[in-house]
């Protein structure tokens, strides 16, 4: 910066030098011609030998008084002096006029004087001696004390002929020098007028000094970021040659040609050759001869096509070790695209091949061992699932074996319940078969329902339900047991949805284990379920059960264990599985909520648990209609039923033929082929388990035929397996024993296109019949024996076929009897015959 303000400044300087130089020629340029002009002047003056001038205009000049003098008469008339102006006097005269009006110095002068006014100053003697010596015109600038200096000029003033006559003292001769004109012009004027230019030029010079500071600042900069920059990519080069060289891996460099020119330290460690034995060398000297002619063709060939190569190669040392080495090879290309090095990283990884054949023994190692572990799992699952195959195989017989009979205790109790005419002491003696049977059933069902849960079988199967309705069949169903104990049994529900999405099966199996427990504990008291709803969102609701009683109460340290399999608090005498609270945890929890207990002993106890559950918009003003049997037919429909069991197939006749369905029975699968090729029917109601086969090849066979007729599987193996096995083979429907009639009834409905009515109770068309002993006295020994047979074997068709033949004399009395026979009530016929117990 300081270079520059040094030659801005010099730069102006220069321009006020120029400046003043050009004021001094201009003052010059003026003074010559002045003087030059002044010079003509005289000169014509000379010519004419002079001018006139009235007196009275007379110049200040010396020596005018004594010039000769004329009177002159203008034409007026009017007379005036006129004085002769010699040309000296004329020249002296402008030189005044000149002095006075602009300021400059004109003036005369000479060595030979005749006027010591005109004596030469200093400047003036040597420009007279500058003239004398030939010089046509003399001109210097010198300075002034208190200004910018004087422009003075000479010219030279020569003997003429005309001067002779005032000069003729003198010796000068004609053309000789007689003296100089001189003028002294002040350069202030001159350098007034630059002003102007002196200050553009100052601006100019201030602009161009900042705007080069300003640049020298910029490239200032500029230069010290680059010298920043240039240091750090210079340390950064260093510190990275620092790891290059100090790296673990060994570092090679190469120009194009192949010819090593740099390797670090760990090269020479690696390889042992001294860095002065491999610069300028190829490094093919470190091949080992394990890789072929091609391999190193392939890899040079990648190399400077795809500029880059990695691998593993076989090296030698120098020692003569072969080795394998990890290395990766990189071309650098200049910018004109060609190749310009070669740099290549490498590691020893002899260490590596060793661990890795080391693993390979061990991974063949392991993975025998994993093959004989394998086959040995192998043989411990097919172990393991032929176990589950016996476990299932074994459940389902036992279902079946159970079942079988419990249908009949079931479905015959029922039947025999629903005759008025029965004492109080057998309605007492049915109610407890039936409840005995359903214990029983519910015994069974726990153990399925534990075994379907821990083999992770059991899957939820949301339906829509009619959530009131359901829980008023759960409270329904319970309410005769806590009528039996005495106890207070209420549902209190506040603000529930009717309509929701859940599975019907799993909640009604809780809440009636919940029930069923609270029922089996209360002595006394009152059993209580509150069922509430807080809404979620618009479409979901938090559904919040509870069963509490007043029973006995479960203390702090049984709490913990009896939702474990097999578990049971309290009395022993109350029986049960120890699973029902178990199944019903896991049910909850599949629903998406946890079953909790709250009690203390002596204060009762309180089951809850809540889950959400979606809700389904019920339209306005339509309401369920509860259709839970059949109505009358009003054409007789045909139905076969295949069962081995002649107590099922009675138990099936007794509940359809009342409503006008046409029964066909057949025990085996070759009479219910044969039956179906006799005529057809419009369902099959077929067992599983038959004695020469079981009903699922049949109804392969039903199916397998165009317009076969409908088939409902009806088994005792309850098991998901076995319905899901039939519905897959193409059953119509799948129900299992204990049948319960509903059941049977809405399905028929579906299969048959039937109307459902509402449930009633069969009429007691029996309660008017009169069937005195007199009219049983009318029988003869053959036709009550025949009867007696028939009704012990509860076989409608030899119950009708023995009232046929006693209509044949006593037609009236076979009228009742078939009224009786057509109901079911077998207890009344019996009754009449007087069968008793033991005969049965």
């Amino acid at each position: 910066m300081v270079v520059w303000s040094v030659l801005v400044t010099l730069s102006l300087l220069t321009q006020r030098e120029q400046l003043n130089r050009t004021a001094a020629e201009l003052a010059r340029i003026d003074a010559v011609a002045n003087l030059k002009k002044d010079m003509a002047i005289r000169k014509w003056a000379s010519t004419v030998e002079g001018v006139f001038i009235r007196e009275k205009r007379l110049p200040p000049v010396n020596s005018l008084e004594q010039e000769e003098r004329v009177t002159a008469v203008r034409y007026t008339g009017e007379q005036f002096t006129l004085v002769t102006v010699t040309p000296m006097h004329l020249l002296l005269a402008i030189q005044g006029m000149t002095n006075q009006e602009f300021g400059s110095r004109e003036r005369l002068t000479s060595k030979q004087l005749r006027n010591p006014d005109n004596a030469p100053d200093e400047w003036e003697k040597k420009a007279l001696e500058q003239l004398g010596r030939g010089a046509t015109i003399v001109t210097q600038s010198l300075p002034k004390k208190g200004g910018h200096g004087l422009m003075r000029a000479m010219i030279p003033m020569q003997m003429e002929k005309e001067c002779l006559e005032c000069h003729r003292d003198t010796l000068i001769p004609v053309g000789g020098l007689r003296g100089g004109a001189t003028v002294s012009i002040d350069l202030n004027t001159y350098r007034t007028a630059q002003e102007p230019t002196w200050r553009t030029i100052q601006y100019w010079h201030a602009g161009i000094w900042l705007l080069g500071l300003a640049t020298i600042l910029l490239l200032h900069r500029v230069f010290v970021r680059r010298s920043a920059e240039q240091q750090r990519q210079d340390q950064m080069r260093r510190e990275n040659e620092a790891a290059f060289a100090a790296m673990a891996e060994g570092a090679v460099i190469t120009d194009a040609d192949g010819d090593i020119l740099w390797v670090n330290d760990a090269f020479c460690r690696i390889s042992g050759y001294e860095r002065s034995e491999v610069i300028g060398r190829n490094p093919r000297l470190l091949k080992s001869g394990v890789h072929d002619k091609d391999f190193y063709t392939r890899l040079w060939q990648q190399l400077k096509t795809a500029g880059h190569w990695r691998g593993e190669i076989w090296n030698r040392r120098k020692s003569g070790e072969v080795f394998p080495e990890e290395i990766s090879m990189q071309a650098l290309r200049g910018p004109d695209g060609r190749i310009r090095r070669y740099i290549s990283i490498f590691s020893d990884i002899t260490q590596r091949k060793k661990s890795e054949d080391e693993l390979a023994a061990y991974r063949e190692q392991l993975e025998e061992l994993v093959r004989q572990r394998t086959e040995e799992l192998t043989v411990a699952r097919d172990a393991a699932e032929a176990a589950n195959r016996s476990k299932s195989l074994f459940l389902a017989n036992m279902s079946h074996e159970l079942r079988t009979p419990l249908n009949a205790v079931i479905g015959f109790s029922k039947l025999m319940a629903g005759d008025p005419s029965l004492s109080p002491a057998r309605q007492d003696n049915l109610q407890i078969i039936s409840h005995s049977g359903e214990h029983l059933l519910t015994l069974i069902n726990d153990v399925l329902e534990l075994s379907k849960i821990e083999s992770g079988k059991m899957e939820m199967r949301p339906e829509e339900v009619d959530l009131p309705e359901l829980l008023g069949q759960v409270v329904d169903m319970m309410s005769l047991r806590a009528d039996e104990g005495g106890l207070d049994l209420r549902l209190e529900t506040v603000h529930l949805p009717t309509l929701v999405l859940l599975d019907p099966g799993m909640l009604r199996q809780v809440l009636l284990n919940l029930l069923s427990n609270a029922v089996k504990f209360t002595p006394a008291g009152e059993v209580v379920v509150r069922v509430s709803a807080q809404p979620i969102d618009a479409a979901t609701v938090r559904l919040e059960f509870s069963v509490r009683d007043s029973g006995i109460g479960i203390g702090l340290e049984d709490q913990a264990r009896i939702f474990s399999s097999f578990e049971q608090v309290g009395p022993a005498h109350h029986g049960g599985t120890g699973l029902g609270l178990t199944i019903s945890r896991r049910y909850v929890q599949l629903m998406g909520g946890e079953l909790a207990v709250r009690s203390a002993p002596g204060e009762g106890a309180d089951f809850h648990f809540a889950m959400p559950v979606p809700v389904i918009a019920v339209p306005d003003g339509v309401g369920k209609i509860r259709p839970v049997q059949l109505a009358p037919l009003q054409t007789a429909r045909q139905v076969l039923l295949v069962d081995d069991s002649r107590d099922g197939r009675l138990l099936l006749r007794s509940m359809l033929e009342p409503l006008g369905f046409v029964i066909r029975e057949a025990g085996s699968l070759g009479a219910a082929r044969a039956a179906l090729a006799a005529a057809p029917v419009d369902v099959v109601v077929l067992d599983w388990y038959l004695p020469d086969g079981e009903g699922i090849a049949l109804l392969g066979e039903i199916k397998g035929a165009a317009g076969g007729p409908a088939v409902i599987m009806l088994t005792a193996n309850a098991l998901a397996e076995t319905r899901n096995a039939a519905l897959v083979a193409g059953a119509d429907g799948f129900l299992s024993k204990p049948l319960a009639d509903g059941d049977l009834y809405h399905l028929l409905a579906r299969l048959l296109d039937l109307p459902l009515v509402e449930q009633s109770r069969r009429p007691a068309v029996f309660g008017e019949i009169r069937l005195s002993t007199a009219a049983r006295d009318e029988l003869t020994p053959a036709e009550r024996l025949a009867l007696e047979q028939a009704a012990i074997a509860l076989s409608p068709s030899e119950i009708d076929r023995a009232i046929g033949q006693i209509g044949q004399r006593l037609p009236e009395l076979a009228a009742t009897l078939s009224t009786l026979a057509r109901a079911r009530q077998y207890q009344a016929l019996w009754d009449w015959l007087e069968i008793t117990g033991s005969e049965t």
